[in-house]
């Protein structure tokens, strides 16, 4: 009787799980997450949520201003929602000597722009943009890696070290 019941429940436990995924799965994609910030503001850090305000558990620490790169590192890989469907953004904004209670928090939607690929050789990869006044975007592009690979022509100048400043919606 206790293995029927331990059966029963591991089978409620696999079926939820499932169910869940493939709610999540659809109109998701498998990307890295990377920052780009054409502000002066300290973004200490991110995250990307879904339409409803889930954590999507992505996002991103330390985006440099502009003026000191403008850049965060890639985080890896979680699946987020997809070109043509909402987003929030969620980020903070503070001084690197200021108290964190003074840091100011900001929330935005946005539509995901750009595309993804399907190709097992490519990478696909979010690129959220900061911009002044508290703007936000986020874009999908993706990568070829390995020999003959080549990156997205609409990757930011900004991640091979060249200054140049982008508007929104760019």
């Amino acid at each position: 009787m206790k293995r029927i019941v331990c059966l029963v429940f591991c089978l409620g436990i696999v079926g939820l799980l499932s169910g869940c995924a493939s709610v999540r799965s659809h109109g998701y994609v498998d990307a890295r997450v990377s920052a780009v910030n054409y502000s002066e503001d300290y973004v200490p850090d991110f995250s990307v949520l879904t339409a409803s305000g889930d954590p999507t558990g992505m996002g991103g620490v330390q985006v440099q201003e502009f003026s000191k790169g403008g850049l965060s590192k890639n985080e890896c890989c979680a699946p987020i929602p997809g070109a043509g469907q909402t987003m929030i953004i969620e980020w903070r904004v503070g001084g690197r000597h200021e108290a964190e209670a003074n840091w100011k928090t900001f929330r935005k939607a946005v539509v995901v722009r750009g595309e993804t690929s399907s190709d097992p050789k490519a990478v696909n990869r979010l690129v959220v943009r900061f911009f002044p006044e508290h703007e936000v975007e986020a874009e999908l592009m993706w990568s070829l890696i390995g020999l003959g690979g080549r990156p997205s022509s609409r990757l930011d100048q900004l991640i091979y070290g060249r200054r140049v400043m982008r508007q929104m919606g760019d």
